[in-house]
């Protein structure tokens, strides 16, 4: 953990600027090491001439379309956070000139708008939607006015909410273990990624941030467990820098490979299984807990060690969204270097990395399951229908409307507006 040092949010990001202005030599260093950088629009430009560009922005204002593009293309892997000679973290420069820029009137890209939770309809509302009624819903939104004192929080973040059939076994592996929890989604409550990092509004992900502490805290827990990557590094790396955290802080197979005495495992998976540590893994230092808590599942062999560690695939991260040709072959990578192994299961816990292979299931027999689905299967759990997947693979709007219609209709989305919004997820070729 950090010590506490900033007011704010704001008040990190504009340090993290003023460092860049202060410590910055242009070398380009970080632009080399750049995944997206060489596929992007700028990719032609001097990286240095783009550096020195960035920063003269941060100093004072001095706006380009090179610094736009080169803010809004990052796939925010963080590949580049090692590469600085002057022991800068240009990832975290390229979020403060995102936070500045939409400080000086910029807008994100339009698709931003749609991942932000919260918002009617949003992309994981949407998705969610598709999969599952509110009846079938095992987690509060919020905390209630006086809830009961909890030894665990289990906080799933707003991307899993895409897929219930991973949040439902999980769920199910903390049942089976014995352990005191209550589940609060995402959504309304958010620990601020897509605000700031997507949105550049500092404001209100730090809103969002102290919201999800006080209700975390209502429940006077011992820990937190989060089952999205990403929400980790804010609770680690974000929130103690202007807010107190007074609990612990685990990940999900961070916590179980800490357990793994549980967790009774009944069922051996007679299968190989090829992992992909997420960006936001690697950088938190997760990816150990993944691999010890994987080998400890009986007849389960992890192969392809060798993409776990390759630090240079990324699914295109946010850039999907943003800047999806760039994204796309990201992805398209990640996906033709995983298929080499020819594992019987491809498994990541990154809900956008998940995403991020989802597009590829009608070319690419990946067979995905969730960190959590492979121990609650071992575990003798039931096993839950990826509906997702489901979607994925229709043919045609009218296919998917029909079959997700009971969900949708019961969570409030009239067919109409379904029938506006799906061709923008979905690769229909009727509307390409």
């Amino acid at each position: 953990m950090f010590e506490k040092k900033y007011a704010s949010l704001e008040e990190y990001y504009e340090d993290i600027a003023r460092q860049a202005v202060e410590k910055c030599t242009f070398c380009g260093e970080c632009l080399e090491n750049c995944l997206s950088y060489p596929i992007s629009p700028l990719k032609d430009k001097n990286p240095m001439d783009i550096m020195q560009q960035m920063i003269d922005f941060l100093k004072d204002g001095a706006y380009s379309e090179d610094v736009y593009l080169r803010a809004f293309t990052c796939a925010q892997c963080g590949h580049c956070s090692d590469s600085c000679p002057q022991g800068l973290d240009p990832f975290l420069i390229h979020e403060a000139t995102i936070v500045e820029l939409v400080k000086q009137g910029k807008q994100p890209p339009e698709a931003v708008n749609f991942i932000l939770p919260g918002r009617k309809p949003n992309l994981i509302g949407v998705l969610a939607a598709l999969q599952t009624k509110p009846s079938e819903e095992r987690w509060l939104k919020k905390a209630p006015s006086q809830p009961k004192k909890t030894e665990n929080v289990v906080f799933l973040g707003c991307e899993s909410l895409a897929m219930p059939h991973k949040i439902f076994a999980s769920l199910d592996v903390f049942e089976a273990m014995g352990l005191d929890f209550v589940t609060l989604a995402g959504g309304e409550l958010c620990c601020g990624v897509p605000h700031a990092l997507a949105a550049g509004n500092a404001i209100e992900s730090e809103k969002k941030a102290r919201e999800l502490v006080d209700n975390i805290r209502a429940f006077s827990p011992k820990r937190v467990i989060l089952i999205c990557p990403g929400c980790y590094r804010q609770f680690t790396e974000f929130f103690p820098r202007f807010l107190d955290v007074d609990f612990e802080v685990k990940f999900f197979t961070q916590f179980l490979s800490e357990n793994l005495d549980k967790a009774k495992f009944t069922k051996p998976l007679d299968r190989t299984v090829i992992m992909h540590d997420a960006c936001m893994v690697k950088r938190t230092k997760l990816s150990d807990s993944q691999t010890k808590t994987l080998e400890a599942i009986p007849g389960l062999k992890l192969v392809g060690k060798e993409l776990s560690e390759e630090q240079s695939l990324c699914c295109g991260g946010i850039a999907n969204m943003t800047y999806p040709e760039l994204g796309h072959q990201l992805g398209q990578v990640l996906v033709d270097e995983t298929m080499k192994f020819r594992a019987d299961n491809t498994t990541d816990t990154c809900p956008a990395c998940m995403f991020a292979f989802y597009m590829y299931l009608k070319k690419y027999p990946l067979n995905m399951k969730d960190i959590a689905v492979l121990v609650n299967e071992a575990m003798g759990g039931k096993e839950y229908e990826d509906k997702l997947e489901q979607c994925w693979k229709c043919e045609s709007l009218d296919e998917l409307i029909e079959k997700t219609r009971e969900n949708f209709e019961a969570n409030g989305y009239p067919e109409e507006m379904m029938r506006q919004i799906l061709p923008h997820i979905f690769p229909f070729a009727e509307h390409k």
